[in-house]
């Protein structure tokens, strides 16, 4: 998602911090002491406790309407830290040993910019340095209490599905006129098989409808209002009329336009008049998952990731 220097210049100005994504100035890991160790570990283990996300170090941050966006690039100049490096502070910090996650190295006005991605754990990761629990609240890692603890012990006996969207050009580019086809992943990702499950799905209003028809288990599912912009939500689900669900195995990954091919795909357009001011938000495209005995998970796909114009 974020592996070029262009990638994390598009998000300046445009994404803010969320439960799933934080920025830090590079400085946060120049001259590592016990303090930038203890916030590191606290911001991982609180990703792996949640949903999963991204910790992006060398990107500074800017204050607006209450929310910190991302600023300038602020690369980390420590020589010393390196991918290995940070990859050993994290696995020697950790207990259970994390290696749920991935860092990716950007290089950047002399300096380096980690990208770390983190996945969510199948148990609950403690944080070595202070011997606490961290989950995300918002936009920040924050102590667990013993009842979300437990809650995150328990990952290993429901199912661990995770989703994942993208968005692929449809027809012709004319001028500034795009058409996208949102494309969704689900994947099993713990020891249990997933037989039931509800996918819901939020675009945007203006830019955003769908194309084909709709059928009990792909169908429009509301609309709501998110950030000031209207959206409407669709939902996917398991089971079928004739009784079938559509399971979800251990380590198998599920793609909706395969199992969905033959009902609607959803289409964001962008290019008219009334389109682009909406599209001067920046609208983000949402979503929810619910699972057999597992709790509600949801995210969203930027609009530096979905538009490419």
């Amino acid at each position: 998602m974020y592996e070029t220097i262009e990638n994390i210049q598009a998000l300046r100005n445009v994404a803010a911090e969320s439960v799933s994504l934080e920025f830090k100035a590079g400085a946060k890991l120049d001259n590592m002491n016990d303090r930038a160790r203890m916030d590191l570990i606290a911001d991982v283990t609180a990703f792996a406790n949640a949903g999963g996300g991204t910790l992006i170090y060398g990107l500074g941050e800017i204050q607006r309407d209450g929310k910190s966006y991302a600023g300038d690039i602020s690369p980390v100049q420590d020589a010393r830290m390196t991918q290995d490096r940070l990859r050993e502070i994290i696995v020697s910090n950790t207990d259970p040993v994390l290696r749920c996650f991935t860092i990716t190295h950007i290089a950047a006005g002399g300096g380096s910019i980690f990208v770390v991605k983190v996945e969510e754990g199948d148990t609950a990761y403690q944080n070595s340095c202070d011997r606490r629990y961290y989950g995300r609240i918002d936009a920040s890692a924050q102590p667990m209490h013993g009842f979300a603890i437990r809650d995150v012990m328990n990952r290993r006996t429901r199912p661990h599905v995770t989703a994942s969207f993208k968005t692929v050009t449809r027809g012709d580019i004319r001028g500034d006129q795009r058409e996208y086809v949102l494309l969704g992943e689900l994947r099993n990702e713990g020891n249990l098989t997933a037989h039931h499950w509800a996918l819901r799905v939020a675009i945007p209003d203006v830019i955003g409808t769908h194309d084909g028809q709709m059928l009990p288990h792909m169908r429009g599912h509301g609309k709501d209002r998110i950030e000031g912009l209207g959206y409407t939500w669709y939902r996917y689900l398991s089971e079928r009329s004739d009784g079938r669900t559509l399971r979800i195995l251990p380590g198998e990954t599920f793609d909706l336009r395969e199992n969905f091919h033959e009902t609607a795909e959803l289409i964001l357009r962008v290019g008219s008049r009334d389109q682009q001011r909406i599209m001067d938000h920046a609208p983000a495209v949402y979503w929810e998952l619910f699972v057999d005995d597992a709790p509600k998970l949801e995210g969203e796909l930027p609009y530096a990731d979905w538009c490419d114009f």
